[in-house]
This record gives C-alpha cells, sequence and structure tokens, in this order.
C-alpha cells in the first residue's frame, strides 16, 4: 500500500477503538446531512447523488438542505417510460438509474426540499408491498404497448399511477418565507449545473484518455460518456477529490466477497465472504487492473448500488480506507458509514461522479459533456 501513501500525499499513522471495532483514523471528512433510508426503492444513485449535492450546499452556503431523492426519481421513471414506449418496450425500464442521471433529472425538472415531497411515503410502501414501484409501472407500459394506435394519454394515466401511491409533488411551495417552483428552487437555492460533473472509469476494453459509455444495465441511456483512466488513476482522482475537500459518489459492487458493512463495517478484497470483522488490518488479496477486468467481464462485478463517499481514512498499519455514507439506513457499528478499503474499491467500484473542480486541469481537455439525454 506504500504507493498510495505517495499518491494521496498521506502521512497520519494513528488509530483508535470503539467498543469491538477498531475504528481508522479519519484524515479528512466532508460535512455531510444525516443518513437517509432508501427501504427497498432501489433508488442508491437518487439518495447518494441528492446526499453529495447537499454536502456541496453545506460547504458553499452553509445551509443544510434535507432534498426529496423521491422527486427526482419521479422524474427519471418519467423518462425512462418515454423511451420505453417509443421503443416498443425494448428498452430499459427499472428503478435503477445512475448518478448522471439524478443530475440531468435535477436540472431538467428541478427540486424541491424532502418536508414537501417526503421519502418516507415511498420508503414505506417499498418495504410493505410484495410487488415494487417499478414493477407496477412497468406493468402499466406494457398494458398499453398491447393496443396500436397506443393511447394519446398514456403519460398522464402513468403519472397518476406513480403519484396514486408516491404522493403528487406541489406546483409551488414556500420555503424560508419564499415561494418557488421545483425549477425557481433548484435555479436560485442549488444554482445547479449537470456539467459541472464529470463521470470517471477504469477498463481496458476500451482506450485510457478517451470517452466511451460503460456496458452496465443502469447506464440505460447507454449515451454518457465516462472518462477511462487506468485504475492508479482512477483511486487517486478520487482520493485527491476528497483531499480538496470535493465530495463524490461511486458505483460499487455491494455483492461480491469481502463486503460485510453491516456486520463489521468494512469492506475488504477477501476470498470468502466474512462476518464481524472488526480489524481493518486483516489481509486481504490483491488488486490489479487484469482482475478487475476479468471479474467485470464474466459479469461477476455489477453495479449493485451507488454511495456518497464523505472521507478518508487510515488503519493502524497504514491502510487506505474511504468512508462511504450509506443509504441502506442508520445500520452496522458505524450507523450507516461504510470503511472501503482500497483494494476493495480497486476491484469493485466501478464508477465515480465528482465535481469537475476537483479534477486535474490535465484531464479537462479529455472530458467529453455532451451526451443524448432526456426527451
Amino acid at each position: 500500500m506504500a504507493k498510495y501513501f505517495t499518491l494521496f500525499s498521506l502521512c497520519i499513522i494513528t488509530n483508535c477503538a470503539l467498543a469491538q471495532n477498531i475504528v481508522p483514523t479519519t484524515i479528512k471528512e466532508l460535512p455531510a446531512g444525516t443518513v437517509k433510508f432508501q427501504g427497498g426503492t432501489n433508488t442508491c444513485w437518487s439518495f447518494s447523488t441528492t446526499s453529495m449535492i447537499e454536502t456541496q450546499l453545506i460547504q458553499s452556503d452553509n445551509e443544510n438542505i434535507d432534498i426529496s431523492e423521491i422527486y427526482t426519481s419521479r422524474n427519471m421513471f418519467i423518462e425512462k417510460a418515454k423511451r420505453y414506449i417509443l421503443s416498443g418496450g425494448t428498452t430499459l425500464f427499472e428503478a435503477g438509474a445512475l448518478s448522471h442521471d439524478a443530475l440531468f433529472g435535477i436540472q431538467k425538472y428541478g427540486a424541491i426540499p424532502n418536508e414537501f415531497y417526503p421519502r418516507e411515503k415511498a420508503v414505506a410502501f417499498s418495504m410493505r408491498s410484495k410487488i415494487q414501484l417499478d414493477e407496477i409501472l412497468k406493468n402499466y407500459l406494457d398494458s398499453v404497448l398491447k393496443n396500436k394506435p397506443i393511447n394519446p394519454n398514456w403519460l398522464a394515466g402513468f403519472i397518476k399511477k406513480h403519484d396514486d401511491i408516491v404522493g403528487v409533488p406541489p406546483e409551488k411551495f414556500t420555503w424560508h418565507g419564499k415561494e418557488y417552483t421545483p425549477i425557481t428552487f433548484e435555479q436560485e437555492v442549488l444554482k445547479f449545473n449537470p456539467d459541472d460533473y464529470v463521470t470517471i472509469t477504469s477498463f481496458t476494453h476500451h482506450p485510457f484518455y478517451k470517452n466511451f459509455a460503460l456496458e452496465i444495465p443502469d447506464n440505460f441511456l447507454m449515451a454518457e460518456p465516462y472518462l477511462n483512466v487506468p485504475l492508479d488513476e482512477l483511486i487517486n482522482i478520487a482520493g485527491s477529490t476528497i483531499q480538496k475537500g470535493y465530495p463524490l459518489t461511486v458505483d460499487m459492487d455491494v455483492s461480491n466477497n469481502g463486503w460485510n458493512t453491516g456486520n463489521s463495517g468494512y469492506a475488504l478484497f477477501e476470498g470468502t465472504r466474512f462476518h464481524n470483522v472488526a480489524d481493518p488490518d486483516t489481509s486481504e488479496m490483491a488488486y490489479s487492473p487484469g482482475l478487475r477486468q476479468q471479474l467485470f467481464e464474466t459479469l461477476e462485478t455489477q453495479d449493485d448500488h451507488l454511495i456518497h463517499v464523505v472521507g478518508i481514512a487510515k488503519s493502524k498499519s497504514g491502510k487506505l480506507f474511504f468512508i462511504l455514507k450509506d443509504s441502506m439506513g442508520i445500520r452496522g457499528p458505524f450507523q450507516g458509514h461504510d470503511y472501503i478499503s482500497i483494494n476493495y474499491f480497486g476491484i469493485n467500484a466501478l464508477a465515480i461522479t465528482i465535481p469537475k473542480k476537483a479534477l486535474d486541469p490535465k484531464y479537462l481537455p479529455m472530458v467529453n459533456t455532451t451526451p443524448g439525454r432526456g426527451l
């Protein structure tokens, strides 16, 4: 791990203990709102990206705003539904998506504080229903496609189907004494531009320092440009983003061996799944670009979960960890925060989304920010 001391320019080697779990020493941690629970909504992409935006608002305006994740997921359901209908049901329609979808959705539709369109109703439905919202909506779309020409008012019916379950968002709301629409709230409070962000990955089946659409199911538009860099550079960019004081999200496989954050708080790159490991200095397998590529191409590494990265920590022996704020809720020994080793990250982090301001200027000419989005 010595090479990553150089990459991150880190030099703190201490540790502390909490109950039965040895806690790595925090080197850098960004301010963030409270841990939220996504339930069974499968909208981690919205929860993590919203949390990233909330952190930036805390930093820039000292304003801790709880933004509705469900409003963004609602609007991306609408975008997916339009494509699904026009494709005759051949495109992907499910709850999953990625950070760039949330960023696009906030720009196009605006945003709402959670108090006016609360996540709690959607989460409660997801926890009690045997059929999830995306399946209900897809069944509706499939019924529309059975008769051609289709009903020209199908979209109104689709939105009603969604809102009957989750709730109707307000067209206007009063926040801090001023009236807003979702669009004016985005423009005046969030001051948001999705082109201020870039998504970065590392795979060898495409050339480095070029852009491509990563072939994963949740990249449903297959249009978003990912900047492809060597693996060490991907890890370095993630670490330096936090060191510079910027948040990021990571698209992560959380079902491979070694992910046991609910039990131990840690994800370590292990050959077998372990339980209740309290020592971050547990030995790990080595990672490499070749193994990473193999596990991706054999579909062992999948885009399971999108998580907000809020910090970096170091174990007693000097192993580096990313600190994640996880929308699976307040669980595990670290109350909804996960410690992800560099080795686990190197194999299982499919991509990161970061503010462009955090990126070394040498990469900026390589960044393509003109994907085909929306309808």
